[in-house]
């Protein structure tokens, strides 16, 4: 089947050639008959001069890429075909083959629009695949036939412009027979004839609308005949939406350009063509004077049945505006036709819609409607003018009433300020009358506030819009809550003015609107809460420093219990060693003293170490028992038992406790019993012993912790009694404390009994260093000491005298102070007790007296440290003063001991030159003598002044003379008296940077304070590293060989020897 096609194919192209050989002789043939006749064949004997652009186009075109072939092997009748219809000035193409490929002239462009030049040659389906296939049946038909066809207004949507359009065409194709007889092409002629289709239809449209309106004798019989006449427009009017424009209910004057843009007019929808009433794309009513984006977003997305063509996606507002006026009655929203441009035609179309409703009719219906609907009006004012009347009446009694019962003061002032009207909340706070007279508001409002009053006052006159200020009133204000002792507060009186102007017809402010609100209580309530979050934030404050101190207080004994737990274990090592080894004797030593007193050396070591273990548990127990005691206090669990007491007596027992270490700190101690105590006969009372002593000792370890290191120490008790309440007035100028409001007196309970009401008062006057007015406002104080540094440089933790307070008004009494910087203090507290009989039997001494005073707490307030502080040599240049001696030594053999052993965890390449700065003297003892086992060389100092001085006498220092000694690390306490360990450190590193030191010294921070941003203080004020308390003595010798080994191999310069 394929082999005849192919024999088909063979003899048409034979046909072809013959017939071209033909033709060729022919014109041969003519020219040799006729030689001067003109060639107009350009396909086949171009003459480039003589060539239009399209033919030149038309010979440009890369022919070999199309199904039609090289132009030089067309056949003979295609050719004639082309010449042809370029030639036609009407739109022409030639369809050619069974493929249907296209060959079109100039005036076809159009046609195809934007597909030119690209269907040239080209089959029609790559141009216009939305009407080939209908085109692509007739074309087969015709070739069945032979038989032309023709159409006359065919409509056809083309895409010639990016859209489907509404065209329409008369168009004709005519069969080419070839030379074998049948149809090898077709001839197209077309003709677009759209423009006078839809003309035809449009016109049709307006005279429909012109029948319609011409009968309507009023504005809605006209906007009737507008919908019906623009019904049937399904094509050019998808949908239309006509509004009438008329004013707003109450309006009289009639519509104009102005009241329109003054947002004036009522739109109302007065019918719909294409879309159903109440269709949410149809509402009832418009507001012109609101745009919302996203309301027509949303209107995008509801669903629609449009007619026409479909969806459209433009859309025009055609105003109705009478021939005699300016301003529109109505206006039509009318969609367009989606497969249409919208170009002059269609806006010609709109336009004669329009004119057909705008004619005198229309204007003489408005004219008839204006008429009666101001009739209408004036009827309606007249019905309306006598009730409004009324309630205006009503409307002036109902706001009297009102202003009268307002909870804010309500007042009408004229421009000069003159309250022409005022409520009685009004007059009471400004304290100003109605009347003519001018108001003097500067006796009125408090001091400063009498201009910004008037500049608010200025500015509402000048700018005519309403003010709002806050100001204060010359009057005080009682606050709603009486204060600790029962008396009334005063505040300042606080209003909020809010003034709002009024004009005349001129635009002139003729009264102000005043409303005063009496805001006292709201500023009270304001105060009162920012001083109660100013009092929590310093709360929290003062448990943080409580904390850190308690923290410190805590940690720094631990390394000494260590360390010294350390040497227990090493010497008990050591002596176990000595035991195992034989016996001098038997060896035939000589030497036989020194080996039986090496180990009575380990065991007086041991036993050193523990009297500082102890030590240093004691003042931990007693750091406990005051949290513990607090902790009791704040959950109400303390109690005051009473007893039948002698007072006299018991404090004579108390002071008996301090006499042997008041002594050795040559302190001078004085007890006096006032007169009063023999004049009421004082002897036996009932108070509770052990509250008594607590506060009276805290006192007393107090006084001597302060005077001790003062030249003049002198503390003077002083004893006395009344039965009235001691008051300010007293001998020593005491200010007693006022009880705090959350304390009870627990002396009026039963057990107390009904005796004879007596207040003993026992004073502690001592020459310390006194304190300042800002120092005792916190004295008494939950978690606070008289200043942030006390603690540094006397110890504590800041309980005691807050203990003290609330113990003493447990007991119905006060406590309080009289103190002078530089001028000593003294700390006078009174109890309530009540006379009692003696009892039946003896009173035992007693026993918790010695418990009371604890024995640890006394050491260090006397500034005894432990035995074991002295027997440590120190450097010469930084003696450390210590003079008492709390346990007696062990009494060993001068003879020099051998050295012991080092640890080989201790062991290292050299021994270090080490400096130890640390004001506890335990700490100082018990590091010093560790690091010296190690093999290493120390030296101490006791604060930083000390370490500076030190330092000037080393190799550090530039300007040094004589032998410098040697430093490779600084350990440093933090927190020190005279100058703390921070302080220090920014002094070496300042020197540093000015020459003065002229290396970097190794410096690390041995502190209890173990908080991540205390550590990061640390190492930002300048130190290297940072050993947090406790410490195993191991750990730190690594961190200080780790150390001095960076500091040789980077900054300290070669040097011999150690």
């Amino acid at each position: 089947m394929d082999n005849d096609k192919d024999n088909d194919v063979g003899d048409n192209n034979d046909k072809d050639n013959n017939s071209k050989v033909k033709v060729e002789v022919d014109i041969a043939r003519a020219r040799r008959n006729n030689p001067t006749r003109k060639i107009f064949d350009w396909i086949s004997k171009p003459c480039p001069q003589e060539l239009t652009p399209f033919q030149k186009f038309v010979l440009d075109v890369d022919w070999a890429k199309s199904p039609l072939g090289l132009i030089s092997a067309w056949p003979i009748q295609l050719k004639q075909m082309v010449l042809l219809a370029v030639q036609d000035h009407t739109p022409a193409a030639v369809f050619w083959g069974d493929g249907n490929n296209m060959v079109y002239n100039e005036s076809f462009i159009p046609m195809v629009g934007n597909k030119h030049p690209g269907l040239q040659g080209k089959h029609p389906y790559h141009g216009m695949p939305e009407l080939w296939d209908s085109f692509d049946e007739l074309l087969a038909t015709q070739r069945e036939t032979g038989e032309t066809i023709l159409k006359r207004n065919d409509c056809l949507m083309v895409d010639r412009l990016g859209f489907l359009e509404e065209t329409y065409f008369n168009w004709k194709l005519i069969p080419i027979i070839g030379p074998e007889g049948w149809v090898v092409g077709s001839y197209a002629t077309v003709v677009e004839v759209t423009k006078d289709v839809i003309s035809d239809r449009r016109s049709s449209t307006v005279k429909l609308l012109s029948r319609q309106v011409s009968e309507a004798s009023t504005i809605q019989e006209l906007w009737k005949g507008l919908i019906t006449g623009i019904q049937d427009a399904v094509i050019d009017i998808p949908f239309a939406l006509l509004y009438s424009c008329a004013p707003r209910k109450g309006s009289v004057e009639p519509i104009c350009p102005q009241s329109m843009l003054a947002g004036q007019i009522q739109c109302s929808l007065e019918g719909c063509a294409g879309i159903a009433r109440g269709h949410t794309f149809a509402p009832e009513t418009l507001d012109l004077d609101h745009e919302d984006q996203s309301e027509l977003d949303r209107l995008q997305s509801v669903p629609m049945e449009w007619r026409g063509y479909g969806p459209a996606t433009q859309g025009v507002i055609c105003p109705i505006i009478p021939t005699d006026t300016e301003t529109a009655v109505a206006f039509l929203i009318v969609a367009l036709n989606p497969r249409r441009p919208f170009d002059e035609d269609y806006r010609g179309f709109f336009h004669l819609l329009t004119q057909q409703i705008t004619t005198p009719q229309l204007s003489a219906a408005i004219l008839r409607e204006e008429i009666d609907r101001r009739e209408k009006l004036a009827r309606g004012e007249a019905l309306d003018r006598d009730r409004l009347y009324k309630e205006l009446s009503d409307s002036e009694t109902k706001f009297a009433k009102f202003a009268s019962r307002a909870p804010v003061g309500l007042a009408v002032l004229d421009p000069n300020g003159t309250a022409l009207f005022a409520n009685d909340i009004w007059r009471n706070l400004t304290m100003l009358e109605t009347g003519s007279g001018k108001a003097n508001w500067e006796t009125v409002l408090a001091e400063g506030e009498v201009e910004p009053v008037l500049s608010a006052w200025a500015q509402m006159i000048r700018d005519k819009q309403p003010v709002t200020i806050h100001t204060r009133m010359n009057k005080p204000w009682i606050a709603p809550d009486l204060d600790l002792n029962g008396n009334p507060q005063e505040g300042a009186a606080h209003i909020l003015l809010a003034m709002y102007p009024d004009q005349d017809e001129r635009g002139e402010v003729s009264t102000v609107m005043s409303c005063i609100t009496d805001i006292s209580g709201l500023k009270w309530s304001e105060n009162q809460l920012r001083k109660r979050m100013d009092q929590a934030i310093e709360m929290k404050t003062q448990q943080e420093r409580f904390i850190d101190m308690t923290s410190h207080e805590m940690r720094n004994p631990l390394s000494a219990l260590i360390g010294c737990a350390d040497e227990i274990t090493n010497s008990l090592k050591h002596y176990i060693s000595d035991l195992k080894k034989p016996s001098s004797i038997e060896n035939g030593s000589a030497n036989s003293d020194m080996g039986s007193q090496k180990p009575l050396h380990l065991l007086g070591e041991a036993m050193e170490a523990a009297e500082t273990i102890i030590y240093c548990a004691m003042h931990q127990k007693r750091i406990i028992d005051d949290v513990l005691t607090l902790s009791r206090l704040d959950s109400n669990l303390l109690l005051v038992s009473p007893e039948p007491s002698q007072p006299i007596q018991l404090v004579r027992g108390a002071l008996k406790m301090f006499q042997a270490e008041v002594k050795r700190a040559n302190v001078r101690l004085d007890f006096i019993e006032q007169k009063s105590l023999q004049i009421l006969d004082i002897d036996w009372v009932l108070l509770d012993p052990s509250r008594v002593l607590q506060v009276f000792i805290n006192l007393m370890t107090n006084a001597i912790k302060f005077t001790r290191i003062e030249a003049q120490r002198h503390i003077k008790i002083t004893i006395g009694a009344s039965y009235a309440k001691p008051s300010v007035a007293n001998e020593f100028g005491v200010e007693y404390i006022g009880k705090n409001s959350n304390s009870q007196d627990q002396t009026g309970k039963q057990e107390w009994g009904d005796g004879e009401a007596i207040y003993f008062t026992i004073a502690v006057t001592d020459t310390g260093r006194g304190l300042t007015i800002e120092e005792k406002k916190h004295l008494f104080s939950l978690f606070q000491q008289a200043s942030p540094k006390t603690y540094v440089q006397y110890g504590g933790s800041g309980l005691g005298l807050f203990i003290s307070r609330q113990l003493t008004e447990m007991h119905g009494g006060e406590i309080g102070v009289a103190s002078e910087r530089g001028k000593g203090s003294t700390f006078q507290f009174y109890i309530k007790t009540r006379r009692t009989t003696p009892p039946l039997t003896d009173v035992p001494e007693r026993a918790d007296l010695q418990l009371l005073v604890r024995e640890d707490e006394l050491r260090e307030a006397c500034g005894v440290e432990s035995t074991a502080l002295q027997d440590e040599p120190q450097t010469p240049n930084l003696k450390i003063d210590v003079s008492l001696s709390l346990v007696s030594p062990i009494p060993v053999s001068p003879s020099p001991l051998p050295p012991s052993p080092v640890s080989p965890a201790f062991y290292f390449p050299r021994s270090f030159h080490i400096l130890v700065v640390e004001d506890n003297l335990v700490n100082q003892k018990v590091v010093s003598k560790q690091l010296r086992k190690a093999g290493h060389i120390v030296n101490v100092a006791n604060h930083g002044k000390e370490a500076l001085n030190f330092i000037r006498r080393t190799e550090y220092w530039e300007d040094s003379t004589g032998e410098k000694g040697r430093l490779d690390v600084i350990l440093m306490d933090l927190e020190m008296p005279i100058m703390d360990g921070l302080s220090c450190v920014k002094r070496i590193r300042e020197q540093q940077a000015q020459g003065k030191i002229k290396w970097h010294v190794p410096v690390i921070a041995v502190t209890a304070n173990a908080r991540k941003d205390q550590i990061m203080a640390s190492i930002e004020a300048g130190m290297d590293d940072v050993i947090t308390k406790p410490y195993r003595m191991q750990d730190m010798l690594k961190q200080i060989a780790a150390l001095v080994a960076k500091h040789d191999r980077l900054v300290r310069p070669e040097s011999d020897g150690v």
